[in-house]
């Protein structure tokens, strides 16, 4: 089996596709060492993938961009590859079997979703639309991380449903020999970027509310990648009346980001939208209880584990967030639970799950 794989998603700092890319390639590589990896990657990320046992094809080929499928389809099929494996929703249409990756549908029914311009986002989702029917129309099969996001893909796109499976995501932070609960600090943990989806607008807003009515409230850092909502993300921070006791970080390493997640009171990620919510997985396994968004894919991944909330609702955060902060004894039975929700997800499940997949649609 001759696997070519695009990763163009992944980036210099790396990101939850990127993530995924790159937890997906390394456990296929340890799970199938008989398989001939490809992976096409930007030039500037090429070093993510060193030390893998993967052929690299740089390109500069931009993603959902016009020109892609006419520069990438002849390499791709003269390769001699038997399939092509996109981490993205949409992209090059080769003729050999493809499988594509839906981590979610936010471009399509997230409002605000490309900013705060009513225009663009009303362009940008009319052509993303477009992008998208056609990839699902080629491939072969689907890959999506949580039955919410299949749900979604039902929605929008009746019937792709039938050849898409849902593979789920794993997290390579932790080993899975955490303890809960230890060397914890009084400290909140937000890990995310600040579009419009994640919610952080209301989160800090939550957040100023409860150190209001208690000055010794728990401080909360904010992992929040340097994107094109940065800017406002950072305006909210300062104009709230919590400002001084916010600390915002980004593009921490990894040994910094697991001391976060080993020593914070809890995680707290209200999003609208998730299609899996990878730092949730990554809090957990750290033995950290989580504030969750019911009604999305968070739920799902969550469960019993963690204190669900309302996301579209400030109270409901505050909620959240108290609870958290002033019940140690069912933080100890949450991170306990977490620990054990944890364990049933990794990369080599979801690998197996994609292996399984391309086996069937290649034989």
């Amino acid at each position: 089996m001759h696997l070519i794989m695009d990763a163009r998603a992944l980036q210099i700092h790396v990101d939850g596709i990127g993530r995924y890319s790159l937890g997906v390639m390394k456990a296929l590589s340890r799970l199938e060492p008989g398989w001939k990896l490809s992976v096409i990657v930007n030039p500037e990320a090429a070093p993510q993938v060193d030390g893998l046992p993967v052929e690299t094809v740089k390109s500069s080929a931009v993603r959902f961009r016009r020109g892609e499928n006419r520069e990438l389809v002849p390499f791709i099929e003269s390769s001699g590859a038997d399939c092509y494996l996109n981490f993205s929703m949409a992209g090059p249409s080769p003729s050999i079997p493809t499988v594509l990756s839906v981590h979610d549908l936010m471009v399509l029914n997230m409002p605000g979703y490309f900013g705060s311009s009513f225009l663009r986002n009303i362009l940008a989702r009319f052509l993303f639309r477009i992008r998208i029917k056609r990839s699902i129309g080629h491939a072969r099969a689907i890959s999506v991380l949580s039955e919410a996001s299949l749900s979604d893909l039902r929605r929008v796109f009746p019937g792709a449903e039938k050849k898409a499976f849902v593979a789920g995501a794993g997290q390579d932070l932790f080993s899975g020999d955490e303890k809960g609960g230890s060397e914890r600090k009084d400290y909140l943990l937000y890990v995310g970027n600040a579009r419009a989806y994640k919610n952080v607008t209301r989160l800090i807003v939550a957040y100023a509310r409860l150190k209001a009515i208690n000055p010794r409230f728990p401080e909360m850092k904010m992992v929040v990648r340097r994107d094109r909502a940065f800017g406002d993300f950072m305006r909210d921070v300062q104009e709230c009346s919590a400002t001084d006791s916010i600390t915002v970080l980004s593009h921490v390493t990894d040994d910094e980001l697991r001391k976060l997640y080993r020593s914070c009171t809890g995680l707290v990620i209200p999003s609208l939208k998730e299609g899996f919510g990878l730092p949730a997985l990554e809090a957990m396994a750290a033995g950290s209880p989580v504030v969750a968004s019911s009604g999305t894919a968070l739920e799902e991944l969550v469960g019993d584990a963690g204190i669900l909330v309302n996301p579209e609702s400030v109270e409901d955060i505050m909620r959240g967030m108290a609870i958290l902060t002033s019940q140690p004894d069912l933080r100890r039975k949450l991170a306990r639970k977490a620990l054990e929700r944890a364990g049933n997800y990794s990369w080599k499940k979801t690998a197996s799950v994609i292996a399984d997949r391309i086996g069937v649609i290649t034989s």
